[in-house]
């Protein structure tokens, strides 16, 4: 697992946070200050069961896993992938963490996902 975040010249946002192996166990730092979210994707294409990716925004702590309610949590089933963009943008005030999980709801969910789970997220700060 390695979480690679990268400045872009894109409109969906000026850098891209990808995790090539997600899972419950690692909560990954997308960003550190406060900025806006414009695009999430989340492959799930090996996968045999739906993932959750769980984000947690607002906290300069890292959230417990199964713990902590998180502020947004993203479906993306069995075998597909999931793309999201919020045209005006998804505004947190300090801090973005991620992780992906096996169950859905609030603080549900400490399962990692029994395959390789890979995400993005385009933001800017």
């Amino acid at each position: 697992m390695s979480l690679l975040q990268t400045d872009v010249s894109n409109p969906l946002g000026a850098k891209v946070a990808t995790e090539s192996s997600g899972n419950a166990s690692t909560v990954n730092q997308i960003d550190d200050t406060g900025g806006t979210i414009y695009q999430i994707e989340v492959s799930n294409l090996d996968g045999n069961a739906a993932v959750f990716l769980k984000l947690w925004q607002g906290t300069n702590s890292t959230p417990t896993v199964g713990s902590d309610a998180p502020d947004h949590v993203i479906r993306c089933l069995a075998a597909s992938t999931v793309s999201i963009s919020y045209s005006g943008g998804l505004v947190y005030g300090t801090a973005v963490r991620a992780a992906v999980v096996e169950a859905a709801g609030g603080t549900e969910g400490t399962t990692d996902p029994t395959a390789t789970v890979k995400y993005s997220i385009r933001y800017t700060t």
